[in-house]
């Protein structure tokens, strides 16, 4: 029968993940702030708290792989101890979560605000997922074993089934209201159907992780098998959030409506003088893309050059 000390070796793997995925994230934090600087500040302070949190979470995560595998080797019983690193990353885990929940409730608002109801109930839901989170924490700092977290099920459980329920709902808006902002022109269809696309990729592996950690606390208690959806559950919800961010300049380019340039050169009379040079009168036209309020805005703006 799998104890706690026997599956120990999960909380290694589940470091060493979460280090991959943190770099990912890192990367990505980099990319979004070099190619999107103009965006709003209100989105430019979500990513730098979330990126905060995650690094924390993950300081967290290794100086407890630290205090278990190195500080405290060979003594099985501190295996059964909950540290201040555990209770650390879990508070960071828990803020991230609600933090992305809640960035997709305000862009689903900014689709259509004159539907308040689902990005409502998602925020509502992401608060509910936090607030069972918090009394996780809480729970688990009285009970101070891991032998002990039967006891915590029903915040662990509340928890876990508002994250899923805010997850599915935030994947069913989006899918929905993009589908409603489709028009006649295949350009910007195709850039709906990317960013649906990317919605559904979005979500398949956050709600399988949150259903899988329910799973595994539920049929392998006394274990750690169920800290490995867990622990790097918030590190999908970073990158997906990232990803969303930084894949919008390839939707348009998907849609066909990338940068573009269309160069006119008139005829001109040539002449045989060397002395005197020919200019060439070039137009330019530029196709601009603006990305205001999660829409995809073009316009054409023309400029004359000459070339000597």
């Amino acid at each position: 029968m799998p104890n706690l000390p026997s599956t120990v070796g999960i909380w290694l793997v589940t470091a060493f993940v979460e280090a991959i995925l943190q770099g990912m994230g890192m990367l990505q934090g980099f990319l979004y702030f070099t190619w999107y600087h103009k965006d709003p500040w209100s989105v430019k302070a979500t990513i730098i708290l979330l990126l905060a949190l995650e690094s924390l979470q993950m300081g967290a995560s290794v100086a407890n792989v630290y205090e278990w595998f190195v500080a405290g080797f060979g003594d099985f019983d501190n295996l059964d101890v909950i540290h201040w690193q555990d209770v650390l990353q879990l508070t960071a885990l828990y803020c991230s979560m609600f933090i992305t929940q809640a960035h997709f409730a305000r862009c689903i608002y900014k689709l259509d605000k004159k539907n308040i109801v689902l990005p409502l109930l998602i925020f509502v839901l992401s608060l509910l997922a936090l607030s069972s989170g918090i009394g996780e924490v809480i729970a688990v700092i009285k009970v101070k074993k891991y032998s002990s977290l039967d006891v915590t099920s029903i915040t662990f459980l509340l928890q876990t089934a508002a994250a899923l329920a805010a997850d599915m709902l935030i994947t069913f808006s989006l899918c929905w209201r993009l589908r409603k902002c489709r028009s006649e022109f295949q350009s910007t269809n195709k850039i709906l159907n990317f960013v649906i696309l990317t919605a559904i990729n979005r979500s398949v592996f956050t709600i399988f992780f949150v259903v899988l950690n329910m799973i595994l606390f539920l049929s392998r208690p006394q274990t750690f098998d169920f800290m490995i959806a867990l622990l790097i559950s918030d590190k999908l919800y970073m990158n997906s959030l990232l990803a969303m961010l930084n894949t919008r300049e390839y939707a348009v380019q998907v849609g066909g409506a990338a940068l573009a340039e269309h160069i006119a050169m008139p005829t001109f009379a040539s002449t045989n003088s060397p002395s005197k040079p020919a200019t060439v009168y070039v137009q330019t036209t530029t196709e601009v893309r603006n990305d205001v309020g999660g829409r995809f805005e073009l316009e054409n703006v023309k400029t004359d050059s000459d070339a000597v």
